[in-house]
């Protein structure tokens, strides 16, 4: 008698479910790279707008003007639209290239006349020439003014990268990546204003 090659039903479903498992475990390894990868790109546009930043503020220094770093104790940018649009008035960024500076993954800053949009938050960061001053992070995340008490850790459902991870980037032109649980170890800013 002549034997099949042929597979059984029961190898086959072995051979699927096995396939399905694999598959199972790839899928959140492939979508924590894409988000690291998104974070990535919001990472270089932080820097970006801090090298604008920190050319208007230096010629602001050469013209006697006051600072070009936002905040409340600055009597021209006391509020990030205001700090928005010193930076395309002074033409450092053009309007269409800050606003693809702004976005990130699922927010889309469509202009710079509101802040709903924006993927990123602006913080006080005027008052104070310590270089470890939060200047942005992800809208996923929020410093409050010298206390930790008032800041929020990231959630599953906040926009645009959710627990996932967030982006924080400081005065001093240093900026991180980080998983949601290194949030308490990002609260040790002295010196830090709220956001604007």
């Amino acid at each position: 008698m002549k034997r099949s090659s042929a597979f059984t039903l029961i190898e086959l479903l072995v051979v699927i479910s096995i396939i399905a498992i694999l598959a199972s475990l790839a899928i959140p390894a492939v979508t924590g790279a894409l988000a690291r990868g998104q974070m990535a790109q919001t990472l270089s546009n932080m820097k970006q707008l801090h090298l604008a930043t920190f050319n208007m503020d230096l010629d602001n220094q050469q013209a006697g003007a006051a600072s070009g770093w936002p905040g409340a104790s600055n009597t021209t940018m006391t509020t990030a639209l205001a700090w928005a649009a010193a930076l395309t008035n002074g033409n450092y960024l053009k309007t269409t290239e800050l606003g693809k500076l702004l976005s990130a993954q699922t927010l889309q800053a469509t202009n710079t006349t509101s802040t709903n949009g924006w993927a990123i938050t602006v913080y006080d960061s005027a008052g104070s020439d310590d270089n470890g001053t939060v200047f942005l992070t992800t809208k996923n995340v929020s410093f409050a003014a010298a206390a930790v008490s008032g800041s929020a850790a990231p959630t599953a459902s906040a926009k645009p990268y959710g627990d996932k991870g967030f982006v924080i980037f400081r005065r001093g032109g240093d900026g991180q990546i980080l998983q949601a649980r290194f949030w308490t170890n990002t609260m040790s800013t002295t010196n830090q204003g709220g956001p604007i």
